[in-house]
Parts: C-alpha cells; structure tokens; sequence
C-alpha cells in the first residue's frame, strides 16, 4: 500500500488551485490537548449565544474585516459584499471588509499587516501561514472561550480532532474549514490531449511514466505547456512518512520501529533533479518561476498539472478553472492522512478590534449555507444558475467565480457543481474515516526555541524554491550553494530541536522508548 506524505508548501500554489479543494490533506486526527473546560469538548455557555440567536437588536453596529487569499481577484468582489452584508447585518448588526489577497501574495501581505499591528478581524491561516508560528509571534488570539460562548452550532459540528489540530500549548488558535482531510496525489489531464495521444493511464504508477506523454504534448501542441511544474517537494514513493506542520523535508522511514529521522533525502533530491530534467526537456514553461501561471490554466493551456487533493468529484471543479475543458484524474498514491495538520482555517487577530462578534461571524459563515455560498459562488441568477437537479452552473459572462470554497467554511455546505456526483459530500467524509493514518501525523512542533532559525531558513528557501521545483534553477548546480546558505541560516540548530521534540513526541506516545 502507498504511504506518502505531501506537505503542501507555498509552490505547491498552482497545483493548490487546481485542486479545488486544497489542502493536502489530514483525516482522522490524534492530537493531543484542549483547553480544560473552556475547550470545545466542554459544555458552552449559553447567554452570549442565545443573545445573538435572538437577533442583532441587542448588539452594537461593528464593522469586521477579514483576510483570505484566492486565485484571482474577482470584478464583482463588492457587489457581492454589499450581498453578504445584508445577511450579515440583519443577523448580527455587523458588516464585514472582504480583503481578499492573491494567493501569490498572501504571505508577504499578512506578515506585513501582521509587522504593522494592523487592526483586523479575521485571517485565513493554513498550509502557507501556520496557525502554530503565528502563535509564537503573538499574532493570533485564544479561540475557547469565544467559541463556547459565540459558536455553539459550530462547536457541535466539528469533530474533535479537528479542534486538536488547531490546538497549541493547550488552548485552540483556529476554526478548520472542513473539507476533505486526506491526500491522494496524482494529475489532472486535460482530457482533449489524453484522447489525442490515446494516453494509456493505467501505466501511470509514478511521476517518471508521464515522460513520453509529454514529449508528444511538446512536438505536437506548440501553443500548449506540457507541464505545470509545481510538483510538492514532500512527495514520496514507498519509502516515508513526512512529518507535518513543518517545512516539507523530515521524513521517517515507512516500518521503521526506530522512527528514525531523515532530512533532505536523496528521493527528495532526485524529485528536484527530475524537475530540471523536465525543463531541459521543455515541458515546463521557461518562466515558470516567475509567471503568473493560473493565467495559463485559466485559458486551458496547461495540458497536465500535478494535485494532492485528487477528491471525488474534483474534475468538475477544475474544469470551470481549465478554460471549461473536461479534465481526467491519474492518481499515483492511495488516500492518506496526517490527521488534521491545519490545512486551512480562520483565526482571529490578536489586535482584533471585535473578537466577540468575528466568532459570530464565524460560526454564521460555518453554519448558514446561504452566507457561505454568496462567498463561494456570488448571487444567484447573476453569478451562477441553480439546476432543478440540485447544482449550479455559473454563468457564462460571470465576475464572481472564486472557486476556492475551501479557503471560506464548511464545504460540506456547498452547492454541487455541474459534474460533482449527487454523493459527494457523503464520499469525502468516507475517505476521512478510512484515510491510512501517518503514525507521526499528531507531532506537533514548538516553533518557539528556533523562531529566528525559522524566519531566517524560509528567507533562503524563498529565494530558491520556485526555481528548483520548476526546474528553472539546475538542481545538482544550485543545492551545493544552497545547502550552504541553510547552514548559514541556523540549519543544524533547527534541526536539532525538531529531532529533540520529535524523540519527546515519540516517548510520550509510546512509540519508543
């Protein structure tokens, strides 16, 4: 059985937005800690709660904002707040400032904000933007007592390995979004070229047997790129466990009883060479690094892009985002979890200026299925169209199509799409319950001791990663030089307090001895 592990980073972005639903993934938690009686598992108070299930009239006007990353951004963006204001004002006497940010850009802009101490509500944390990190800077405010009190509907509704996910040092930082939590890796292929060239995708078993098809996509579609190339760094064979919510390059042997830690292993290496090989070759666009490259997927001329997130119903989703071309999936990996590893979630600003009312407004997003899907789909009978059999299709000229309903609440809360099969929603929580389960999955790390290593080692993987997960920067020339940078960093030291916390972690969970 295939046990990988593919941690999504910041260039997984593409392959992030093609996958709809994001998130590598996480299923069926074993975390540990909560908050005592102020965690979610506890009994809630009940007058805040009832007070605003009542109505707003009791509750002072507030104005909210909230930061969130899409793709792209969207013409119709305040049309559809002054739509989701509406409901929000009538609900809660609040309003909310959408403040969307490009995915590309979202970290920068957030760590600016964040720098500033600007004053804000709500951000979406996740795979770009640690929960746990940003609790060490002191960024993110405790989330126990707001949500027993604020958002008791949501509290019901999320199953606890979820909240022990977004639990550090004993008290909840996050709201998940729920959405799938396993990982099925694998590509999306448009399904004109895999008909053309009579693609047999049974051969497909790992990333090397795509070779041949994209030299035909290179000679014979020279207004098409072959390849995406942004392919996940964490991705693995047989050969490992990765460990999450940190950089994307510890593994531990598959078997091994000794849980014995692996940095920078030579499969990950040679997962970096075989991207320079396939920019020699030219599948990958030669400003991979660089270019805006959803612009690309959207106009459909992307033939094959790599996906962790390979859930049912997916290829209606990238469909709308591959210039409305039908899509195959080709996974290579069976479905796997690290239990949830805050993928993607909303977290309150320490700075927030309405802390109270931002869970409201959290758990109204999480519960309301009309609040949600004004966020994810815009007005109905402008945006899109509601089918008597139950899904929607946008409309042909629409300015509102996000389609990140991952990055907003609960998918399971979401309108079909033309395509998605009737039983989605019930198949997504089927792989959640039976995804295999990392072992180390529930390793949580204390960023603290490092947190400048950390800052100083992501400024140096910002200034290569791009290059050598597109091939852009030859491997074998680059890592020499890079490696040394790392070192220079406070490589060792972060390595060995990982490896220190991690031989904890293992103690106390009995996994050794």
């Amino acid at each position: 059985m295939l046990k990988r592990k593919l941690g999504m980073t910041a260039l997984a972005l593409v392959a992030a937005a093609a996958m709809a639903g994001c998130s590598g993934g996480n299923g069926n938690g074993s975390s540990s800690g909560n908050g005592g009686d102020s965690s979610p598992s506890g009994s809630a108070p009940s007058s805040p709660a009832s007070a605003s299930a009542s109505g707003s009239s009791e509750l002072k006007p507030v104005e909210l904002t909230w930061y969130y990353p899409l793709n792209q951004l969207q013409p119709d963006q305040q049309k559809v707040e002054d739509a989701i204001n509406k409901i929000v004002k009538e609900k809660l006497n609040a309003t909310v400032k959408l403040k969307p940010v490009v995915f590309g850009d979202y970290v920068q802009k957030m760590n600016t904000v964040l720098a500033a101490s600007e004053k804000f509500d709500i951000m979406w944390t996740g795979y770009l933007i640690k929960p746990e990190e940003l609790v060490r800077k002191g960024a993110l405010m405790p989330l126990d007592d707001l949500i027993n009190q604020y958002a008791p509907d949501l509290k019901a509704d999320m199953p606890q390995y979820m909240w022990d996910g977004l639990t550090v040092d004993g008290k909840i930082y996050g709201i998940a979004n729920q959405q799938i939590n396993g990982t099925r890796y694998g590509f999306i292929i448009q399904k004109r070229f895999a008909d053309k060239y009579q693609l047999d995708t049974s051969s497909i078993k790992k990333l090397e047997d795509l070779e041949p098809f994209l030299e035909k996509l290179k000679q014979g579609e020279p207004d098409i790129i072959p390849f995406n190339g942004f392919v996940n760094t964490a991705l693995r064979d047989e050969t490992y466990w990765g460990l999450p919510g940190l950089d994307d390059h510890f593994y531990v042997k598959i078997g091994d009883p000794t849980y014995k830690l692996y940095r920078y292993p030579e499969e990950e290496l040679n997962l970096y060479r075989l991207m320079s090989k396939w920019y020699k070759a030219g599948y990958i666009y030669k400003d991979a690094a660089t270019a805006k490259m959803n612009d690309y997927v959207a106009k459909g001329q992307i033939a094959v892009d790599f996906n962790n997130v390979l859930k049912p119903g997916v290829e209606a989703e990238v469909k709308a985002k591959n210039g409305g071309n039908d899509v195959i999936v080709v996974p290579i990996s069976d479905w796997f979890t690290n239990g949830y590893s805050a993928t993607t979630n909303q977290s309150i600003s320490r700075t927030s200026p309405n802390p109270e009312r931002a869970m409201m407004l959290l758990n109204l997003v999480n519960t309301d299925p009309e609040l949600y899907n004004l966020l994810c789909n815009g007005i109905e009978g402008e945006h899109y169209e509601k089918k008597p059999e139950g899904y929607i299709v946008p409309a042909a000229d629409t300015k509102y199509r996000p389609n990140v309903d991952w990055v907003f609440g609960n998918v399971f809360n979401s309108y079909l799409k033309e395509g998605q099969p009737q039983n989605v929603w019930e198949e997504t929580k089927k792989i959640n319950e039976t995804a295999e389960l990392n072992p180390v999955g529930g390793f949580h790390f204390n960023s603290e001791p490092v947190v400048t290593e950390i800052a100083n080692l992501n400024a140096v993987w910002g200034e290569y990663k791009k290059g050598i997960q597109t091939g852009t920067l030859d491997f074998d020339k680059t890592w020499p030089s890079l490696y040394e940078k790392l070192k220079e960093a406070g490589e060792d030291k972060y390595v060995a307090e990982v490896t220190k916390q991690f031989e904890e972690f293992l103690k106390s969970k009995g996994l050794k001895q």
